[in-house]
């Protein structure tokens, strides 16, 4: 059966060209534009991808940074509902991004988020945006979803897909801000390169890892940090 797939995509190629199977880069920054304080962004999650990093990177090139209180992260789960509240109340005035992750771990509290959604469209700062992520799951309440904008971002499949998709993680300010650049780029490449095998691996269940190996987008990039910071702090490279 997976040869068959491969058999039938290369067909398609072959017949009506490869834009009819290659992915299409995830572009955070398009759907964006659509937004409004009034109109959530909604990630239905995928396994092996990390909805923050997008939304990091454009609050980046937009001035909505962590550093500058206009960015906040809350990772829904027991006892996080007042801390999603607040983190609302205080983007909604100050006009930064709110994003709630996992959603669905808090079934009983969605009704509430739906009626706390509704009552910040009116005065809202014009820059106030949130960000919504949740498994495919029944709990969401629909309204939520009506009025949101709902993306997912699917693993490509194939290895120079993902190594297209893991390489878009990243600007050129990683190499410009290294001392060591062709170092560097030589741990960005085996880094990517292992992510991607991770990834399409994991479709084949037992058979690509007898247990799963949940190395998503978000390790990645912590993997890259941490290789940036020893390369910086050691002056022999082992």
């Amino acid at each position: 059966p997976d040869r068959m797939m491969l058999a039938i995509g290369q067909w398609v190629r072959d017949s009506i060209g490869n834009k009819y199977v290659d992915a299409i880069p995830f572009d955070l920054k398009v759907s964006f534009e659509d937004s409004a304080p009034a109109v959530p962004i909604f990630f239905l999650l995928s396994p092996g991808v990390d909805p923050v990093v997008p939304v990091r990177l454009l609050g980046h090139q937009l001035g909505k940074t962590e550093e500058e209180g206009k960015f906040v992260t809350v990772s829904l789960g027991q006892g996080q509902e007042p801390v999603a509240e607040k983190a609302l109340d205080r983007m909604y005035v100050s006009g930064g991004w709110a994003m709630l992750q996992n959603i669905e771990l808090v079934a009983r509290w969605l009704p509430k988020l739906e009626k706390k959604l509704e009552g910040l469209i009116e005065g809202a700062h014009p820059d106030f945006r949130v960000f919504l992520s949740a498994l495919p799951q029944k709990v969401v309440p629909v309204p939520i979803l009506q009025n949101s904008i709902k993306l997912t971002n699917e693993p490509p499949s194939g290895l120079k897909a993902n190594m297209l998709r893991a390489y878009l993680l990243f600007n050129n300010d990683v190499w410009d801000s290294s001392s060591k650049q062709s170092e560097l780029k030589s741990v960005v490449f085996a880094l990517c390169f292992f992510h991607s095998v991770v990834c399409e691996r994991r479709k084949f269940g037992p058979i690509g890892w007898n247990r799963a190996y949940p190395f998503n987008e978000g390790d990645l990039t912590v993997c890259i940090k941490v290789a940036y910071n020893y390369l910086e702090a050691n002056a022999k490279i082992p």
